[in-house]
């Protein structure tokens, strides 16, 4: 029996979606095993310096936090302010 895959929507904010196929902000990426926060910023070529954080359902994960579920993952950018 084959398991079902790990389904992630991924909306990247402001200067981070240039890092996203075609620019956009949103795109989504299946994988057959669930990922870490810091493992799906590598998949997406994200460094994660430029990250301040990675969200899912409004609360914030650390990069070593397994996404264990299909579901909506927000990254947001390091502010930075003049």
């Amino acid at each position: 029996m084959t398991a079902k895959p790990f389904r992630y929507q991924i909306t990247a904010h402001a200067n981070l979606r240039h890092y996203l196929p075609g620019a956009e902000e949103k795109t989504s990426i299946e994988t057959k095993r669930p990922l870490t926060a810091g493992t799906l910023l590598k998949a997406l070529c994200i460094p994660e310096c430029e990250v301040m954080a990675v969200t899912v359902c409004g609360k914030t994960l650390k990069m070593d936090a397994v996404i264990g579920v299909s579901c909506s993952v927000e990254i947001f950018p390091v502010l930075s302010g003049g």
